[in-house]
């Protein structure tokens, strides 16, 4: 599980990183849901405070 999670993120973050330079996708977004998917595996490990500090980073 921890796979399809890993690769859901990976993909999320590329195209979140796509969203930058296409005005069409909302990148930031995108990334910090690619971001938060990786957190919850146990090969990423990001505290509450880094994942709250992005989060509202992102929606500013």
């Amino acid at each position: 599980m921890d796979v399809v999670l890993i690769i859901i993120a990976g993909l999320l973050l590329i195209v979140g990183v796509l969203g930058s330079f296409l005005p069409v996708l909302p990148g930031p977004p995108i990334s910090w849901i690619g971001l938060l998917l990786a957190g919850f595996t146990k090969y990423v490990t990001f505290s509450t405070t880094f994942l709250v500090v992005t989060a509202g980073i992102t929606f500013l």
